[in-house]
């Protein structure tokens, strides 16, 4: 039953246009604000972070979206943090991604396919560009099959 239940987070963003409409969403969000920040056109500049809440579904399908989502239960109050560094030296940002998945607090870092830990962030988006949305979300969900015949409103939702 365990195997089961941490699988259903693998399926429930399995395929990559399943990542595009359940984590692409919010990556592109975030992406936006990080090249913002990088090109000092957030508002307001000074601003140091964004908190966002969500569910175990949301941190599973956010992290399926970028591939590093391995098959696990997620606990109570499972965490993703992603900071957005300035290298000193270079100017360069990148972008740390880290998940808590424990009750101890106990932070793992995560490493994307292609990437330095610290992958810069051009690089980040780059390698995000098949699930970042890039249609309205309507066109997106619309059925592909032209003989799609949309069932009857539910007795409920009339």
């Amino acid at each position: 039953m365990q195997f089961m239940a941490e699988q259903s987070y693998v399926y429930n963003s399995y395929t990559p246009e399943m990542q595009k409409i359940k984590g692409g969403p919010f990556l592109k969000k975030m992406f936006d604000e990080m090249l913002k920040k990088r090109d000092n056109t957030l508002k307001p500049a000074d601003r140091k972070m964004f908190i966002y809440t969500g569910h175990d579904w949301t941190v599973g399908s956010i992290l399926s979206a970028l591939k590093v989502w391995e098959r696990q239960m997620p606990r109570f109050s499972v965490m993703t943090i992603f900071e957005l560094h300035k290298n000193a030296e270079t100017g360069e940002y990148y972008v740390e991604i880290f998940l808590r998945n424990d009750e101890k607090g106990c932070l793992h870092e995560l490493k994307l396919q292609h990437c330095h830990r610290k992958c810069p962030l051009d690089r980040l988006v780059e390698l995000s560009a098949d699930v970042l949305p890039n249609e309205p979300y309507e066109q997106r969900c619309r059925a592909k099959n032209s003989n799609f015949v949309e069932p009857p409103p539910r007795l409920i939702d009339q």
